[in-house]
């Protein structure tokens, strides 16, 4: 179950035509919907979007979420909620460096990470068949320091411009 509900504070989206763009560029922090997300029909879950069940075997036409979907949802798609359930796990304890960081600091070095062992960045201008998941889920997240961080993210960012500067050179030949 979520830390919290799922509530009115979310837009309203049951029914809404979903948009369509080729490919997935820019917003890459946030995973598409999942086609089923867009349905008009009661009784479907709007993230797996198999049929929901009573204990008759009827389609149960007042929910529109299975309890595991929508935790998992709510995890994906809300920042705060993985921010939350990663500090539950982890104990405020940087993966790199096993320092415990307080669960909220003004300070900027006092602040804990989540970061993404798997960057984002590979999902990035992909189609939305060929978007993993996996990217956004809790086994590919990890808790570090702003230290930790900022190497991890630094090397990162090395790797990346190599692989554009080999890609822009391929292509120019």
């Amino acid at each position: 179950m979520p830390l919290n509900k799922y509530s009115r504070r979310h837009k309203r989206t049951f029914g809404k035509k979903k948009p369509e763009p080729k490919v997935y560029l820019e917003e890459h922090r946030v995973p598409p919907k999942p086609t089923s997300y867009y349905t008009k029909m009661k009784g479907r879950c709007r993230f797996c979007g198999v049929l929901i069940r009573k204990k008759d075997g009827k389609t149960n036409t007042r929910r529109s979420w299975h309890k595991d979907c929508i935790d998992e949802y709510t995890y994906i798609y809300h920042p705060s909620e993985t921010r939350k359930r990663i500090y539950k796990r982890d104990k405020g304890q940087c993966s790199g460096c096993g320092i415990i960081k307080p669960r909220k600091s003004r300070i900027h070095e006092e602040r804990w990470h989540v970061d993404h062992i798997k960057p984002l960045w590979e999902q990035k201008g992909k189609k939305f068949k060929e978007i993993d998941l996996d990217y956004w889920r809790e086994d590919n997240l990890q808790t570090l320091c702003t230290k930790c961080h900022s190497k991890k993210t630094s090397k990162e960012a090395t790797l990346r411009a190599k692989l554009n500067k080999k890609r822009l050179d391929n292509d120019s030949k």
